[in-house]
């Protein structure tokens, strides 16, 4: 298995945020949206792919006696390493995002 892409505590922006198939599983799952940073709370080794949780996103007890519902690191992008137009493009869609005021 190939090492994490990521470290606890790094900050990442999500870069693929279609939960559509998990959220139909379990529509109380919180996920993470394109733009916001986040920062890795935990890797988990799933199968021969790695999982995160994220410090911003809580969903433990969200489906009782089941582990806390992670994300595919590939979802990811390590923030400091985002081309600068790439982050400009995720900030305008966040502020696009936010309502007027």
């Amino acid at each position: 298995m190939k090492p994490p892409k990521f470290h606890e505590g790094q900050a990442v922006v999500c870069v693929n945020d279609d939960f559509s198939v998990l959220l139909a599983q379990n529509p109380h799952i919180r996920v993470p949206r394109s733009g916001p940073t986040y920062h890795v709370r935990e890797l988990y080794a799933v199968g021969a792919a790695w999982g995160l949780t994220l410090a911003e996103i809580d969903n433990q007890g969200v489906a009782p006696g089941y582990p806390e519902a992670n994300f595919h690191q590939d979802r990811f992008a390590p923030l400091e390493m985002m081309p600068d137009e790439a982050l400009a493009e995720l900030l305008a869609e966040s502020l696009e995002l936010q309502p007027a005021r």
